[in-house]
């Protein structure tokens, strides 16, 4: 059984809480889904024979972090600058325990379920194999210098991909014309900062510092804004505007946000974000982004180009960055949707099939899960029954 999740976004606390109260349904599920597998399609039950579990990039969020604020950033290549991405890292990870820790267990010792007796879960328990690999994201790129070595000490596997054959998994911001190029491990000498990294930090981060001490539960929208990258982020502010009309404490959002829009918009003169257009882009992002208080607005003409593009005819392939694709896509995505302005929920999906094309099925509560997770596959793979794969 394989069971992919990903953007869990476990920061260091400094600008929003560590854990969501969500994420807290991460063992819960999967050993509920790991149980239910075990009924097979006669009715009879045998467990499992293993788990690998892929956690598909941004497992947690190193950018999301009060160390940025300040005149180190996370793209410097200075000796300061990696001993803030270390104590960012200890922080997060520290923090992660508590949530990641029966994953973490399990892949010491086995996941325990219900042995079968007479095709029926029996008294006496077994513990199946659990293989839990971490992939690097865009959030977490240098995942690998603080998890899963040897003197670490945990049964995770590090990497970019987990592949066995018939199902590729990464992360997928090398898609996303925001994130390129990904940052890996930071450099021994300054770099540019990629437009996810520049808005995150010194927008994003600057916003939540600046709004905290004056708009009741400000870290509510941070961690929304955090979550949707780049073009999303207008959307939320629109929606959160519209929601919170009546005044309050949230009244002064608007002027907040305008003035962290602002000092981006200096800094990013300053520091300029890579950006895969042919013109000026800052601009045109940074007036979109002021905008977006008073009404939501279309992606202006131009920055559409920004948009992440899915593989198509990659039948197998899961990417943990890009949100769903239309139907006609082979591909399954597991990032948020930048026009629900919602706290995004990390999706858990389970394959369902050990063997043949993957049938996909969400295994979150149903009210936490999206209705339908649909596959197109192309026509060579339609002759084989598997055009349309309905996983609700």
């Amino acid at each position: 059984m394989l069971v992919v999740t990903s953007n869990w976004a476990l920061g260091d606390g400094t600008l929003v809480p560590a854990a969501a109260a969500w994420h807290g349904m991460l063992s819960a599920a999967i050993h509920r889904a790991v149980l239910r597998a075990g009924v097979r399609g006669d009715g009879s039950y045998r467990p499992i024979d293993r788990l690998d579990l892929v956690l598909a990039g941004d497992t947690f969020d190193w950018l999301s972090s009060s160390e940025w604020q300040s005149e180190l950033k996370p793209w410097h290549g200075t000796a300061a600058a990696r001993e803030a991405a270390a104590r960012v890292a200890r922080r997060s990870i520290q923090s992660a325990r508590r949530l990641l820790g029966p994953v973490i267990h399990w892949a010491r010792q086995g996941l325990p379920v219900p042995a079968a007796t007479r095709g029926r879960p029996g008294r006496v328990q077994v513990n199946i194999p659990v293989r839990v690999t971490l992939l690097a994201g865009d959030r977490d790129a240098a995942v690998d210098d603080y998890v899963g070595r040897r003197h670490d000490r945990q049964p995770v596997t590090v990497g970019s991909r987990w592949d066995d054959g018939r199902v590729t998994v990464r992360h997928g911001h090398d898609l996303d014309p925001a994130c390129r190029p990904a940052g890996g491990r930071l450099p021994l000498r300054d770099r540019q900062p990629t437009l996810a990294e520049s808005v995150a930090v010194d927008l994003v981060g600057r916003f939540a510092v600046s709004a905290k001490p004056v708009v009741a539960r400000a870290w509510r929208l941070v961690r929304i804004l955090a979550a949707v990258g780049p073009l999303g982020i207008p959307a939320v502010m629109a929606a959160w505007m519209a929601s919170h009309a009546a005044g309050g404490d949230d009244a002064g959002v608007a002027d907040i946000w305008r003035r962290c829009v602002d000092a981006w918009w200096h800094e990013a003169r300053r520091s300029v974000p890579t950006c895969e257009v042919e013109f000026d882009a800052v601009d045109a992002i940074a007036g979109w982004f002021a905008a977006a208080c008073a009404r939501e607005i279309a992606v202006p003409v131009g920055l559409d180009r920004l948009r992440p593009q899915p593989p198509r005819g990659s039948p197998g392939l899961v990417l943990g960055h890009l949100s769903r694709p239309g139907a006609d896509s082979s591909v399954v995505c597991l990032g948020p949707n930048p026009e629900a302005g919602e706290p995004h929920v990390p999706q858990l999906i389970a394959c369902l099939e050990a063997e043949g094309w993957p049938r996909w099925q969400s295994i979150l509560p149903d009210d936490q899960r999206a209705a339908v997770v649909a596959i197109r596959a192309e026509e060579p793979l339609a002759e084989r029954g598997s055009r349309i794969v309905d996983a609700a």
